[in-house]
């Protein structure tokens, strides 16, 4: 009673236990190691042989203790330490990513609290969207394109709010829903991010056995993997799977396009949610945003141009976020190794151009 009353009134007490809790397997490890290169010198010591074979054990001993200890200060490290967010979910590592940087407010969306109540005179933009809108891998809210957008209007004394709408991992078919539970907060704007693998449903996407596969570890592996975050990030580390994957995925995407029953249902989902837009008397503004790692001289632009055709056939204003980024690398625009998620950089840019497209249009 004593210890939780004590863990209860002092973070650095609560921070203490949790980690001799959460850390006590690695911590028995070392002081077990070490205790028996002690003992291990001593007998050593004791034994009638020769002084170099007695430093060869000796060495020996210490070199199994400062494995241990050196595995163990890794693993500390990529426990607590290490931030990198993950494009695909696999690193243990993502984990502690999402709960430090991800909060979800009363609509679990990763903003502030929504307010039904709008004042007078103020502009509410929605930002619909998937987890490029909602920030994937974008440690700093502060630093999305949404919050950029609303940050540069209101430096011009424009009166907006700007609500994120974004879920990860969400397409065009589960984007109505999102919009039918959101269209309540009135919206005189509505932003929408459109990507590339929104083509599909999720439920019916041909990339969920693509990262079942992908997945997929030995018995051996996934039993060290689930109790060291070190072990783990190595493994994907020097394992090709994860830019594999992200390639099949994208490659998978792109062949949607071509597939007329999917692409019909595509249009069909687009077309259902401009109406309900329409019936609020929202403007619309349909943001693309490209796949970093597909830039290059072979990038698809043709799914670029049909999808801006159909938007504005359907009248939405559409803008392509490839014409900014067909020149640069690509890797120099994603969010880590681990997370293809556009970056700072091509937020910064996205919130730049929806400022300069939005502007003439706010009183």
């Amino acid at each position: 009673m004593f210890l939780k009353n004590l863990e209860l009134s002092s973070p650095f007490f609560g921070h203490l236990f949790y980690f001799t809790r959460d850390f006590s397997m690695y911590l028995i490890l070392v002081v077990v190691s070490f205790v028996f290169l002690i003992y291990s010198a001593f007998k050593i010591q004791k034994q009638k042989i020769s002084e170099k074979r007695k430093k060869i054990l000796t060495a020996f001993a210490f070199t199994i203790f400062a494995i241990i200890f050196t595995f163990t200060a890794f693993e500390s490290y990529f426990r607590y330490r290490y931030d990198v967010s993950d494009g695909l979910g696999f690193l243990k590592v993502s984990k502690k990513w999402d709960a430090r940087h991800v909060v979800l407010n009363n609509e679990f969306s990763r903003d502030r609290n929504f307010e039904q109540e709008k004042q007078e005179g103020v502009t509410r933009i929605g930002v619909l969207g998937d987890s490029i809108a909602a920030g994937g891998g974008i440690e700093n809210i502060t630093n999305r394109f949404s919050n950029i957008l609303e940050a540069k209007l209101r430096e011009t004394g424009k009166k907006v709010e700007v609500y994120n709408l974004g879920r990860p991992g969400y397409d065009t078919s589960s984007e109505i829903l999102v919009y039918d539970e959101m269209k309540q907060y009135n919206f005189d704007i509505i932003v929408w991010e459109y990507f590339v693998n929104d083509v599909q449903p999720g439920f019916k996407s041909s990339g969920t056995p693509i990262i079942e596969n992908s997945s997929k570890k030995s018995k051996l592996v996934a039993f060290i993997s689930d109790r060291s975050y070190f072990f783990d990030f190595m493994y994907w580390r020097l394992s090709s799977k994860y830019q594999k994957t992200f390639q099949a995925l994208r490659i998978a995407d792109i062949a949607q396009y071509k597939n007329e029953p999917v692409l019909n249902q595509h249009y069909q989902d687009i077309k259902t949610l401009l109406e309900k837009m329409k019936e609020q008397n929202s403007k619309v503004v349909v943001i693309m945003f490209p796949s970093n790692i597909l830039l290059g001289p072979d990038y698809p632009t043709y799914i670029h141009e049909m999808m801006g055709k159909y938007f504005r056939d359907n009248g939405a204003q559409f803008y392509d976020l490839l014409q900014d980024l067909k020149d640069k690398d690509g890797k120099t625009l994603i969010a880590s190794k681990f997370d293809p998620h556009p970056n700072e950089i091509v937020h910064e840019i996205a919130g730049e151009k929806l400022y300069e497209l939005l502007l003439p249009t706010i009183k």
